[in-house]
């Protein structure tokens, strides 16, 4: 049974799942790690681990860039019926190991029951195990200025950003991530623990 503390997630059947940088751009680069490869990974890994607990997910087509994974969207979702979520990794220079793998992020849109989502996240991002300096930000503090996934999807939407590039890049940690993530997208949209 399905009893999500947030207003915007109670009527909401299926979650949404993207992978930031589809299609041919590759996001942030480390080395020879590239975040569109990590988001597909921490995405694919999500959803399994949520289906696993009986939540619906649809992800939307890896191939896609952000403007076609909109209009997938679109075509298959109105505002009432799913929570759709575009997963990143991070980029930043100057932080300390932990700092980079460990912090993550949410944008959430202008209305304030967007903003009580964002704060759930964040909060259960911390007690997931993420850095304390895991955050929550309006997509108006984006580099862009406004996030159009968060802005042109029909449904509620929202961007993670799960640790950054320049933090830990291996397997298990990718894992770690979505294992996060899940956890956290369960917390919120069913208002039950793994």
């Amino acid at each position: 049974m399905r009893t999500s503390p947030l207003r915007l997630l109670q009527d909401p059947t299926v979650v949404v799942l993207a992978a930031g940088h589809g299609g041919s751009d590759p996001g942030a680069v480390n080395l020879p790690h590239k975040e569109r490869d990590q988001a597909i990974t921490i995405t694919d890994q999500t959803a399994d681990l949520l289906r696993g607990q009986g939540v619906e997910v649809e992800i939307a087509p890896h191939d896609e860039d952000t403007e076609r994974s909109i209009q997938w969207v679109n075509r298959n979702f109105s505002f009432g019926d799913a929570w759709v979520l575009e997963l990143h990794r991070d980029s930043a220079s100057g932080l300390d190991l932990d700092d980079a793998s460990r912090r993550c992020g949410i944008y959430y849109g202008t209305s304030e029951s967007s903003k009580d989502i964002g704060n759930f996240v964040r909060s259960s991002f911390i007690l997931n195990g993420t850095h304390p300096n895991s955050w929550a930000r309006p997509d108006t503090a984006s580099n862009f200025g406004r996030l159009g996934w968060i802005r042109q999807t029909r449904p509620v939407a929202h961007l993670l950003e799960l640790g950054f590039m320049q933090g830990k890049n291996d397997d298990a940690h990718l894992s770690w991530l979505a294992k996060v993530a899940a956890t956290t997208i369960m917390e919120a949209f069913t208002g039950r623990s793994f």
